[in-house]
């Protein structure tokens, strides 16, 4: 992570990730199954097709989950949720199950979907916002519906719903298992999720007037991710099964974080949309004011522009030079020498 940049890389190449399911994979799953219902020409090749577009899009659900959980720095900073994948050769075997359950959930929820068009678009189009609308009301209700991303004013509000909606459709169609974080879903609401969505394709056969074929393979692959969802939840260490049923909030799993003694797990905290942690602001502020002196000299590897970008102006002790840190919030075109000045550093920025 450049010292300039927002969010960490992994960030970012999970949120290609996600654009290339919400805008490629998905819809292209659904739209491959919706003509194949509808001329009714099915052939080797065409199911193959199906197949290798599931897989492939089961593999990057997978390595979301599997590449947060491994991540040392993500086990020191929040252990109660990652580590749930162990450290010897069952990982393979669960990473398999994953790639599988996604493939499978993708395929009978592409099948409903698919069916539901047929029969009357207006069906899929109802069911899609009345599911959307029960878990965004619910989060407001929890007082979490603000995402975690650091942006804050309007366009923090409509990031936060834009990223809860496409969070939410991925989730769906995939079930990748890390969205069931409590920054997320949440781990009670992602596992009632997987069974209302495993329901929700019977009834869309149903609905649809499907034949021995369709419920064939709904049942057929619905039983068979119920399997490898088992075989996850044996093979994975067991404390972290709870994470399941989880009710905690992105707020508290956040605000947890300030009571640790590592210093680099508490800086983190200021990463966060304000929202999420803005009730404890009063120790927040109190922390930084006490050691920011100290930070300067010592120069911890936390303490970057990045992070120094997101502390409140009224958190930094009043003999510092508020214009140089106020252009590194904007970042400036001199944004490297004036952090450099600012902070203490003496590095050289090279310009691009």
């Amino acid at each position: 992570m450049e010292e300039h940049h927002a969010i960490d890389v992994r960030t970012e190449l999970v949120v290609t990730k996600c654009t290339d399911m919400i805008a490629e994979s998905i819809p292209g799953c659904v739209l491959q199954l919706y003509v194949l219902l509808k001329v009714r020409n099915v052939t080797r090749a065409t199911v193959g097709s199906v197949i290798v577009s599931a897989m492939t899009t089961g593999f990057s659900s997978a390595s979301i989950s599997f590449d947060y959980d491994v991540d040392p720095i993500k086990r020191k900073e929040t252990p109660d949720f990652y580590g749930y994948i162990p450290d010897d050769g069952r990982r393979t075997v669960i990473f398999g199950c994953m790639v599988l359950n996604s493939a499978l959930l993708l395929l009978v929820r592409s099948l409903s979907a698919a069916m539901l068009t047929l029969v009357e678009k207006r069906y899929l189009a109802m069911y899609l916002a009345g599911d959307m609308a029960l878990y965004l009301l619910q989060k407001v209700a929890r007082g979490d519906f603000h995402y975690w991303f650091p942006v804050d004013g309007v366009l923090g509000l409509l990031l936060s719903l834009l990223l809860r909606v496409i969070v939410k459709m991925i989730t769906d169609f995939t079930g990748v298992m890390h969205f069931r974080g409590p920054q997320e879903l949440g781990g009670l609401y992602w596992t009632a999720n997987m069974l209302l969505a495993l329901l929700a394709c019977f009834v869309s056969v149903w609905v649809g007037e499907g034949g021995e074929t369709e419920w064939t393979l709904v049942g057929a692959a619905s039983g068979v991710w119920l399997l490898t969802f088992g075989l996850f939840l044996l093979l994975m260490k067991k404390r972290y099964r709870r994470t399941f049923v989880s009710t905690q909030t992105a707020k508290k799993q956040i605000m947890d974080r300030f009571e640790v003694d590592d210093e680099a797990i508490k800086a983190s905290v200021l990463m966060k949309n304000k929202k999420m942690w803005w009730t404890i602001r009063v120790k927040v502020k109190e922390w930084v004011l006490q050691n920011w002196h100290r930070w300067k000299e010592e120069r911890p590897e936390w303490f970057t522009e990045a992070w120094v970008s997101k502390v409140p102006p009224d958190f930094i002790p009043a003999d510092e030079d508020q214009a140089k840190l106020e252009e590194i919030r904007r970042g400036g075109q001199r944004r490297g020498s004036s952090a450099g000045e600012a902070l203490g550093a003496t590095r050289v920025h090279p310009i691009s």
